[in-house]
């Protein structure tokens, strides 16, 4: 039997994913403590009183639109880190994960036959191949529930023609959570593709963002 894949590693864009998401964490903080809402240039944070070290002042946008960055720089260290295995999954139906660390690293492990299953760290994303479909199964999302609460930014499932992203834009509420919930067990109950795909359709949240990627 042959020793299952893994690696770690470090680069670029996860590096500069890891930053965006201290910003992130950092404004998320701020809100919260002094009822403020942090504005930012991408690189900075920006309070009127300079609470947390930030800069005094109003920057451009405010810190919401890092969560949409985050999710745009993710699209593409996703698709530069697990193109290839997609393109495995899709030949062995063997799945794999890249869970993006708080510090930058990233790891990727094989799992099973259409499925992997790991206890996960506190991270700030995870992603998974599939081999045909492009949408989370009911499992995943009870999954991605529980990452949520850990302080995932973002989950995400991979094939060789799609990339389903599910990224918070804002803190974890509870309607969001019992939106979610749901959204699993009607994906549970689904017989049928079109089923599942109306599942999606009718769901609807208030600081979560579903985004589909797809490849030509």
């Amino acid at each position: 039997m042959s020793a299952k894949e893994q690696k770690i590693n470090l680069d670029e864009l996860s590096e500069k994913l890891s930053k965006i998401a201290e910003l992130i964490n950092k404004a998320e903080e701020i809100h919260e403590e002094f009822n403020e809402v942090p504005t930012t240039d991408f690189s900075k944070l920006y309070t009127i009183t300079g609470v947390y070290d930030t800069e005094k002042g109003k920057a451009s946008y405010d810190y919401l639109s890092l969560y949409d960055y985050f999710a745009e720089l993710y699209v593409k260290f996703i698709l530069s880190t697990m193109s290839t295995y997609a393109v495995k999954t899709k030949e062995s139906e063997i799945e794999y994960i890249n869970i993006l660390l708080d510090d930058g690293h990233y790891i990727i492990l094989e799992g099973e036959e259409d499925k992997v299953i790991i206890p996960h760290p506190s991270a700030l994303a995870s992603t998974h191949t599939h081999p045909n479909i492009c949408l989370f199964s009911h499992k995943d999302i009870e999954t991605a529930d529980q990452l949520f609460i850990k302080g995932y930014i973002a989950v995400g499932v991979l094939t060789t023609n799609c990339f389903l992203l599910l990224y918070r834009r804002g803190v974890y509420i509870i309607e969001d959570r019992e939106s979610l919930l749901l959204l699993a067990n009607k994906v549970k109950k689904s017989k049928t593709i079109e089923e599942l795909v109306k599942s999606y359709n009718n769901i609807k949240f208030n600081y979560l963002i579903l985004r589909l990627v797809q490849f030509a």
